[in-house]
């Protein structure tokens, strides 16, 4: 019943800042005018991301737990929203972002004693175990990844609140199967809190232009929420979710990131170069609408990650789900290969 009540809280504390603050942003600035990169018409208010963070406070206040274990969960999410915050309102550079990401990792793994320890059973072997340094720089390399990744694909209204909420979903069936009632409990705060955001940026029928955007302020925020309950469900004591199956419910932000930073190294590129390859971008170019893009990447993560699931509750052979999902990206990496090649065809 608290569960609930502290939802609904959290979706109406967030659509309630989403509608105070949309007017006051416009005046003072804090906005995404469009450019060579960013296609969009008009400034777009960048509030998304303050705004899901106190809908999520709100209902956090009213649960029946405590929240002593999500002490440096709450610190590294406000952390980053007000860098994100500072950096959409005034751009930072890239070095300020990735530094304050790190802190916010840093955080989680030495204040919140949360991070991956082991790896599972990937090569037909054993589990994994990770050394104490190793485990520390693993733990960064994935939560630095993850955060980035839901940044980078972040560039059509709606995809990465919708690909964050499906993962979100996927992650509170982890935390219903496995019992572990807390972490289900603030993902579905957070499930919610997107969801209000995503009343105001899905690319709804008839909706030409998203009302508001999450900025780095939100991408940084979702980023980070993944990173602590993907770590959280697969490396419990307590009947924990094998680390080869978080990889499945992330699928289509990790396929794109890889992918898209495979491609700049092939082209020597730096990895950080901002472009317009990102697979939701080519779909762009190829006259896919921006509501038709959300369904095929969000029904594509969904299923992917239900495969997961579904691998992990029948007990299949991790180390065959690890090459699937290798073979997965070797899939998707040619596919976007070939749009490209499309796209410059179509263009001479």
């Amino acid at each position: 019943m608290f569960d609930l009540l502290s939802a609904g809280l959290c979706f109406c504390i967030t659509v309630f800042c989403i509608l105070l603050l949309r007017p006051l942003a416009l005046r003072l600035g804090l906005i995404d005018a469009p450019d060579i990169r960013k296609q969009h018409q008009g400034n777009i208010p960048l509030i998304g991301g303050l705004a899901m963070l106190m809908g999520l406070l709100a209902g956090l206040l009213t649960l029946p737990i405590s929240l002593q274990n999500y002490r440096s969960f709450i610190a590294g999410l406000a952390l980053l929203v007000f860098v994100g915050f500072l950096d959409d309102f005034q751009e930072l550079s890239a070095k300020s972002r990735f530094f304050a990401q790190i802190v916010a990792v840093l955080l989680m793994i030495f204040w919140g004693k949360n991070y991956i320890s082991h790896l599972g059973n990937l090569i037909f072997s054993k589990d994994i175990h990770l050394g104490h340094y190793i485990s520390l720089i693993v733990t960064l390399i994935a939560g630095l990844g993850i955060i980035n990744a839901i940044n980078m694909i972040d560039g059509v209204d709606g995809l990465a609140g919708t690909l964050v909420l499906v993962e979100l979903i996927l992650l509170i069936g982890c935390a219903i199967i496995t019992q572990h009632f807390s972490a289900t409990m603030l993902l579905l705060l957070l499930a919610v809190s997107v969801l209000g955001f995503l009343c105001f940026n899905f690319p709804f029928p008839g909706r030409a232009n998203a009302q508001i955007f999450m900025g780095d302020a939100g991408s940084m925020l979702l980023g980070f929420a993944l990173v602590w309950f993907l770590i959280e469900l697969s490396q419990s004591i307590f009947r924990p979710i094998t680390p080869v199956t978080m990889c499945w419910i992330m699928s289509v932000p990790l396929f794109d990131a890889t992918a898209v930073m495979l491609y700049r190294l092939i082209k020597g590129q730096s990895v950080v170069f901002s472009d317009r390859q990102h697979g939701h971008h080519l779909l762009l170019a190829l006259n896919f609408s921006p509501l038709q893009i959300n369904l095929l990447f969000g029904c594509a993560n969904f299923v992917l990650g239900l495969v997961g699931l579904c691998a992990f509750y029948y007990q299949f052979n991790e180390s065959m789900m690890f090459i699937g999902f290798l073979m997965l990206f070797i899939i998707y990496f040619l596919t976007v290969n070939y749009c490209r090649k499309l796209l410059i065809k179509n263009s001479k």
